[in-house]
């Protein structure tokens, strides 16, 4: 597994009835795919993970790694509080076609730091692929850092870092630390800002229905063109302040109708998007 580049973060559509529309999702990987896709996150936080069945989070999984035909790294995200249900949800996604697992850590329940590093164990012990492990302290409120990380790493045949956090400077002491760990970044807002840092690529909500933008950003970089590359980051800032005014995963799945993507509301208890956020998502400009 070759972890790099501009990975999206799936969203799940789903049909008129609430149920998961496989048909639209590998239509989705399909143009992401001539898009320039380097991988795909699936069942993740823009997944809406934590509303999908275990039964539906391996369906995806599997329908992704049909859709993409061994062409780039599917990324199942496995994440629950409990480890056993995690392992089992890591196995079958394995058989369905993940090239890598992923999960936050163990949320709710306040966990010691040496349970969080048991649950990655279990984790990985169960299935032969590599284990990326997910840093989002805003949402699990466990902090991945240079420190603990090793202990993970001790315990799990760790495969990636997705660090999606605003700390660079902790960002910077993994990076320094661990020189020959894939750390792909989660914040689309920041994304140019992370790589001088050294990360490896991203993975991130918007690259659903912008993947362009950010691709060319990445390129541009590379090329040394720091003015277009942060023009071009200016421009994604600006429609992710849309984003922002609406819900993020909402306005996502609203904004693919226009790529000819049906994705459906999102599952209660989120609310489908307003007739007011609807013309305020309008207003936004070209998207790649």
């Amino acid at each position: 597994m070759e972890l790099k580049g501009i990975v999206p973060a799936l969203v799940t559509p789903f049909d008129g009835e609430g149920n998961v529309n496989y048909g639209e999702l590998k239509k989705l990987v399909r143009l992401l795919l001539e898009e320039g896709a380097d991988g795909f996150y699936v069942t993740g936080s823009t997944g809406e993970c934590f509303l999908l069945t275990d039964e539906e989070r391996i369906r995806i999984t599997a329908a992704v790694a049909e859709a993409a035909e061994g062409r780039v790294p599917v990324i199942a995200h496995v994440g629950k509080i409990g480890a056993k249900q995690a392992a089992y949800l890591a196995r079958e996604s394995q058989k369905a076609g993940a090239s890598a697992v992923s999960s936050v850590p163990p949320f709710y329940y306040d966990f010691k730091f040496e349970e969080i590093v048991s649950y990655y164990e279990t984790i990985s012990d169960s299935v032969d692929v590599p284990v990326v492990v997910y840093n989002f302290p805003q949402y699990s409120g466990v902090t991945i850092n240079a420190s603990n990380l090793a202990q993970i790493m001790e315990h799990c045949r760790v495969g990636g870092l997705k660090y999606t956090d605003s700390n660079l400077y902790e960002l910077e002491r993994i990076r320094i630390r661990y020189p020959e760990l894939k750390i792909m970044f989660g914040q689309d807002e920041s994304f140019l800002y992370s790589l001088p840092v050294g990360v490896d690529g991203a993975i991130g909500s918007t690259y659903n229905f912008m993947l362009k933008k950010f691709k060319r950003i990445l390129h541009a970089y590379e090329e040394g063109n720091m003015q277009e590359a942060e023009a071009i980051q200016h421009e994604a800032c600006r429609i992710i302040d849309r984003l922002l005014c609406v819900r993020d995963i909402t306005a996502v799945k609203y904004l693919l109708e226009r790529k000819g993507i049906s994705c459906g509301s999102c599952r209660p208890p989120f609310s489908p998007v307003t007739e007011q956020e609807k013309r305020l998502l309008d207003e936004i400009g070209d998207l790649d």
